[in-house]
Parts: C-alpha cells; sequence; structure tokens
C-alpha cells in the first residue's frame, strides 16, 4: 500500500514540476512561431493546459463528494463569467478595438486555466503532502533554462531587443521583457533561499541570473534585483547572522552597483532615452509639446475637428479622449507616460459608459484603442474584466498574500527566512503588476507566482502542525 501511495506522489509530483520546467521551452517556442509565421496565435496556448486540466481531472475523479460539488461550483463560476463578459466585449466592440472577440476569449482563458494551475498546486501538495523540495528545484532548473536561451540568443546575435525602437535590452527568444524581468527576479527569491546549501551551480546560476536581469533593460529587473538580493543579506543577518554569506552577499552588491555606475547599465540607457523622447511629441494643432501620445493627440484632434471616422470609436470613448487631455494639460503629463494615460482613460471610459454592467463584468481589454490598453495589470483586471472578474483572477493570490502576513504577525516566532522571503516576492509580483505589467497577463510568471503561493500555504500548514 505504501509504495502505491509513493508511486502515485511520484507521478504527480512529476507532472507538476513538469509545468514549471516547460515555461521557458514553451515561450521561446512561442515566440520563434509568432515570429516564423507572423501571427498571433501561440502553440502554448493549446500546449499549457494539458497537464493541469488532466491533474484537474484526476483532482475531480479522486476526490469526495464535497470536494466534487466546490470544484463544479468553481467550474461554473468561471465559464458562467467568461460567457458573459465575452458577450458584453462584443456589444462596447467598435473600429478602434485592439483585437476581436477571439483575441478577448485568449486572455480569459488564459486567467482561468492559471486558476487550475493554483487549485492543482494548492490541493495537491496540501492534500497529498507532496515534498516542495521538488518545486525549488523545478524552479532551478525553470530559471537555468531561461537564463541559458538568453546567453545563447545573444551569442547567436539572434537576440530580440526589449525597445525594439531603440534598440535597447536583450531579452533573447521571450516576447516580454517585463514579463522575463519578473520571471527571473522572482525565481531568485527562490533561488537565494537555497544559498545556504553552499552548491557552487546554484551560486553560478543566481550570479549570472542577477547580471542578464539588467541587461533587459527594464527598472523592473533592475531595482527587483537589488530588492530580492536585499531583503535576503537583511534576513540572513536576522536569523543566522552567517558572515560568510552575509560578507559574499555584500561583495555581490557592490560588484553590481560598480558595473551599473562605470560600464553603464541598459536600463539606464532606456531612462535617458525616454527623457529625452518626450520632448518629440508634438501636438499638430498647436505645435507645442504635447501631453499625451502622438496617436492619442491626433486622435484628439480629429474629435475635436469632427473628423473622426464614423464608428471608429463610441461616444464615451470620444469624452473620455478629450477628459484625458484636459487632465494631462492640467498636470502637465510627459507625453510618453503612458501608463498614466492609460489608467486615466480608462477611469474616464469606466466614468463615461454608465454600464452597471460594465462595471460587473468589463468592458473588455481589448475594446480600447492600441496605446490605451492598460500594462496596469491589476487595475485592468478590475476596469476591464470588471468587479467579478478581479474577484475570480487578482483575489485568490491576493488572499493568500494578506492572510500570510497576517498569520506571519501572529506566528512571528514560528517563521522562517523562507516564508519572508516567499511574502517578499508575493508582495513584488502583486507591485510588479501595477508598476510595469505583464506579470499577472503572462502565464509563465504567473506560474512562479502560483508556485511562490503554494509554497507560502504549505509552510503555514506546517507552522500550524508544529504549533498544534
Amino acid at each position: 500500500m505504501e509504495t502505491q501511495l509513493k508511486s502515485k506522489s511520484n507521478w504527480l509530483e512529476k507532472a507538476l514540476c513538469l509545468i514549471i520546467i516547460l515555461c521557458p521551452i514553451l515561450d521561446c517556442a512561442s515566440f520563434i512561431f509568432r515570429n516564423y509565421f507572423q501571427t498571433t496565435i501561440s502553440v502554448s496556448t493549446i500546449i499549457r493546459p494539458i497537464i493541469p486540466l488532466c491533474l484537474l481531472l484526476y483532482i475531480f475523479i479522486k476526490g469526495n463528494k464535497k470536494e466534487k460539488i466546490i470544484l463544479s461550483l468553481i467550474a461554473l463560476a468561471y465559464i458562467g463569467y467568461a460567457v458573459v463578459h465575452l458577450l458584453i466585449y462584443n456589444s462596447f466592440h467598435n473600429g478602434c478595438a485592439f483585437g476581436d472577440i477571439k483575441l478577448e476569449m485568449q486572455y480569459v482563458f488564459n486567467f482561468s486555466f492559471i486558476m487550475i494551475y493554483f487549485i492543482v498546486f494548492a490541493f495537491l501538495f496540501l492534500k497529498k503532502d507532496l515534498a516542495t523540495d521538488k518545486l525549488y528545484n523545478s524552479i532551478t532548473i525553470m530559471a537555468t533554462i531561461y537564463v541559458a536561451s538568453i546567453v545563447l540568443a545573444i551569442i547567436m546575435g539572434q537576440s530580440s531587443y526589449t525597445y525594439i525602437e531603440t534598440s535597447t535590452g536583450y531579452k533573447g527568444w521571450i516576447e516580454s521583457g517585463n514579463s522575463l524581468s519578473a520571471i527571473l527576479i522572482m525565481s531568485l527569491f527562490i533561488m537565494l533561499q537555497r544559498v545556504r546549501e553552499k552548491k557552487i551551480t546554484i551560486l553560478v546560476i543566481v550570479a549570472v541570473a542577477a547580471y542578464l536581469i539588467t541587461t533587459i533593460g527594464t527598472r523592473t529587473g533592475l531595482f527587483g534585483t537589488f530588492i530580492a538580493v536585499g531583503l535576503y543579506l537583511l534576513l540572513e543577518m536576522f536569523f543566522s547572522r552567517n558572515k560568510k554569506i552575509i560578507i559574499a552577499g555584500l561583495a555581490l552588491m557592490l560588484i553590481a552597483v560598480l558595473v551599473v555606475i562605470f560600464a553603464g547599465s541598459k536600463t539606464i540607457q532606456r531612462r535617458q532615452q525616454m527623457n529625452q523622447s518626450q520632448y518629440t511629441i508634438i501636438d499638430e494643432s498647436t505645435g507645442e509639446v504635447g501631453n499625451m501620445t502622438g496617436d492619442m493627440l491626433r486622435i484628439k484632434n480629429k474629435i475635436l475637428n469632427n473628423t473622426l471616422e464614423e464608428g471608429y470609436m463610441s461616444d464615451a470613448q470620444k469624452q473620455s479622449v478629450l477628459d484625458l487631455h484636459e487632465y494631462t494639460k492640467s498636470v502637465k503629463l510627459a507625453g510618453n507616460d503612458t501608463r498614466t494615460q492609460q489608467l486615466m482613460y480608462n477611469l474616464y471610459l469606466m466614468k463615461n459608459q454608465h454600464s452597471f454592467t460594465g462595471i460587473v463584468f468589463g468592458n473588455g481589454y481589448n475594446n480600447n484603442e492600441r496605446e490605451m490598453r492598460m500594462e496596469n495589470e491589476l487595475a485592468s483586471l478590475f476596469l476591464n474584466f470588471g468587479l467579478c472578474g478581479f474577484i475570480l483572477y487578482a483575489c485568490p493570490i491576493l488572499a493568500v498574500l494578506i492572510y500570510a502576513i497576517i498569520f506571519g504577525i501572529k506566528r512571528r516566532k514560528d517563521i522562517t527566512l523562507n516564508y519572508v522571503m516567499n511574502v517578499g516576492a508575493l508582495i513584488l509580483a502583486i507591485g510588479l503588476s501595477w508598476l510595469s505589467g505583464y506579470v499577472l497577463f503572462a502565464t509563465s510568471s504567473m506560474t512562479v507566482i502560483v508556485v511562490i503561493a503554494t509554497l507560502l500555504l504549505v509552510e503555514i500548514k506546517k507552522i500550524k502542525e508544529k504549533r498544534d
């Protein structure tokens, strides 16, 4: 009987680990496929759900009556929301929309599958008591593949640029620089927990990953790396006071700072380019430097001149553009500050649409003009996917984070360095979803977030059992 249980646990662990390890391979394959065939279709959209769906089916079949009812209700909630959201999306659709209903459906399905990941990981590791060591190993292997793919792409001269318009930053064969930065930073939080094992391979991977993050060229990468290493050093001083690790860590931090200062950083280059480019955005109607993006200024002028194509925008969208223009002028916003413009435009749009169903179920992420699709994912989940979408897609992870913080404060004598690092990683992930984007909307980075949330739940369970 024990042998059978062990064999079941082994294949479950291997299946879950495979989901993590496949992330960089599927990301690279999708990038190459999309660019070679010039399509928005992703091969990973079809392949990724196979393993978690099989595991979910296993959980359902093996579950008791109560578990089957809970899983059925969860499935109905997500399917019901998807149907209603897509119907509302269609009703708001017009000429300026970035994508059709198929693209919106892809986003909804991706979010739903991420929640399947979370249910599968949390259920199996909490219910079946699977060993979390395999999760740590899988994240290390995953990060190694990402690092190797970037290095290989750079050596072969085929690495894509993070910012194409200025040829700045290297991201290998990965679609989004922000997503790649988030994945590697969150992986750093997990891998740093294994530094105590004193394995040279871990130290090398951490060092190379930390360096490559700075070459991606995103603020996410640069500041996230310093936060991860800095938090680890502080915790090491507090929990173990291991002088060798602290000295080694401080040396690495000092080297990183010197490299950024003297050799230059892709991130600093990007910031300089952004500061300069804001003065190149000219409002054609006034000849002055504009406070909105070039495309939005042109749309604003067409609305005021009554020359905008019929059916291109709804009245609510037109009014939102004008409201945005008044706001950006009043605060003297930089014309290339797209994130602030996206947030304010979508807030105005929600107000001007006067739609209760839009507030509850969302007005559609891809219904907006290209530059007004929100990069601020946390806000977008509420403004574009509605209150129900926010509850279904964001609240499960937010609930784990809030509970972990409250639990950690109450049981502060029992928590470990790993516990605090995982809480820190989850806080940073949520913060990045607000500041940079391509974290919650990217399947691979969400997979890492699911792993971190699972590790926290397992640690909470262990602390409770230990106290009891």
